[in-house]
C-alpha cells in the first residue's frame, strides 16, 4: 500500500515501483498494476501489488471505497475538479448550512450517476478523457451505483466536507456536481483523500519514496504492500 501524492497519476506511481523492481531484480519485464485508480489530484491510498500477486487485485477492485471530501459550491469546471478551467456561476448565496447538510445527508442508497467526461472510461477501446482534451463531448451512459454511508466533517459555506463510503465504479467528482445541483448552483472537488479500501487504511501506507527506496536496497518488497 502507498500513498499516492498529490499531483502525480496512479500509472506513474505503478511504474516507479516496476522500475525499481527491474533494477533489483534485473528483470527486464516485471508485472506491476493496481487496485482503482486515483485522479491526479486526488491523494490517499494506493494498493499495488508485483509479479504473480497482481492476479489478487481483481479480488480489490469491487471492495467498497471510502474517501474524505472536500468541495466548494458557486462554481464549475468541465471536469468537476481544478484540473480543469474553474468558471464562477454564483448561486452559493441563496444556499443555508441546513439545506447543504440535507444535500449531503441525502446521499446514501442506490442512484444512477453519469460519469465526468474527463475520466478514464473506455469508449472505442480509448479513455474518454482524450476525446474531452480534444474538445469533443464524449456522451456518458448512466451506471448505478450505491453511497452506503456519509458523516458530515464541516460546512463552512461556500465550502463543505464529508467522509463517504460508496461501492464501485463511483465518481466523487459526480457526487459532488450532484449535490451542487440539488442545491441550485455547481460545484467542484477541490480536495480528495481515499481513506480506505475496504478494511486497508491509508494510515498504514507507505510513501512512494519509501517503497521504492526499500525495493532497492533489499531487492524485495515491503512485506505492508
Amino acid at each position: 500500500m502507498i500513498e499516492k501524492p498529490y499531483g502525480e497519476t496512479s500509472f506513474h506511481a505503478v511504474n516507479q515501483i516496476r522500475k525499481a523492481m527491474s533494477r533489483a531484480t534485473g528483470l527486464r519485464r516485471v508485472k506491476c498494476g493496481h487496485a482503482g485508480t486515483l485522479d491526479p489530484l486526488a491523494t490517499g491510498l494506493l494498493i499495488i501489488a508485483t509479479r504473480h500477486k497482481t492476479k489478487e487485485l481483481a479480488n480489490l477492485i469491487g471492495i467498497d471505497k471510502t474517501y474524505l471530501v472536500r468541495m466548494r459550491l458557486g462554481v464549475t469546471s468541465a471536469s468537476f475538479d481544478l484540473e480543469q478551467r474553474v468558471e464562477i456561476i454564483g448561486g452559493e448565496e441563496n444556499v443555508t448550512e441546513a439545506m447543504a447538510r440535507s444535500a449531503i445527508l441525502a446521499l446514501p442508497g442506490e442512484r444512477e450517476q453519469i460519469p465526468p467526461i474527463y475520466s478514464a472510461i473506455k469508449q472505442g477501446g480509448q479513455p474518454v478523457y482524450h476525446a474531452a482534451r480534444k474538445g469533443r463531448t464524449p456522451t456518458m451512459v448512466a451506471r448505478t451505483i450505491f453511497v452506503h454511508n456519509v458523516e458530515i466533517i464541516s460546512i463552512e459555506l461556500p465550502y463543505m466536507c464529508f467522509r463517504v463510503r460508496v461501492s464501485k465504479g463511483t465518481y466523487i467528482r459526480s457526487l459532488v456536481r450532484d449535490i451542487a445541483v440539488s442545491l441550485g448552483t455547481g460545484g467542484v472537488l477541490v480536495d480528495l483523500e481515499r481513506e480506505a479500501i475496504g478494511e486497508w487504511r491509508s494510515e498504514n501506507a507507505l510513501t512512494l519514496n519509501e517503497v521504492t527506496s526499500a525495493i532497492l536496497q533489499h531487492n524485495t518488497l515491503p512485506a505492508s504492500i
